[in-house]
């Protein structure tokens, strides 16, 4: 199954329990806002680009927190482990925290390969989105390394 991505933002800012803020006319008001990447199908070596991509894209945005959505993946390869290593180091290097929200087929390979500790694992996004802008999730300042 081929990869598709999809990018939505939220904001910490929940108009339902919160009163709106008071703000100049000409004043823009940007409340703690974090981006969510959703992915659905296989991340594999046919793949790989397009993820890479995706992740590129996010990065690049000037957001609080990053969730990456792969509760609708079906495969999560090695490939993908490497290309997220990276993203995250590179989120760290800017200081944007990053967590995963996915079942079984994603947290175990991140298990397997020693990233569990650097990355927090998500059941469903409105946990990921409440760690993300209530401060419970900083971003990683390891990068992960491969002893020799």
């Amino acid at each position: 199954m081929a990869l598709t991505s999809s990018t939505t933002f939220r904001s910490a800012f929940d108009h339902a329990t919160e009163p709106a803020p008071k703000t100049h006319p000409h004043q823009f008001v940007s409340p703690k806002s974090y981006c969510v990447q959703g992915f659905s199908g296989s991340v594999d070596r046919d793949s790989a680009a397009d993820f890479a991509a995706a992740l590129d894209r996010v990065i690049s945005g000037p957001v609080d927190g990053i969730v990456l959505d792969f509760s609708g993946l079906n495969f999560f390869g090695t490939v993908g482990l490497v290309l997220l290593r990276s993203f995250i180091d590179d989120a760290g290097r800017r200081f944007v925290p990053v967590v995963v929200v996915g079942g079984r087929s994603v947290t175990r390979p991140l298990e397997l390969c020693g990233m569990a500790p650097y990355v927090k694992a998500f059941e469903t996004l409105e946990e990921a989105g409440r760690a993300l802008t209530q401060n419970e999730v900083a971003p990683s300042t390891m990068e992960f390394t491969v002893a020799e």
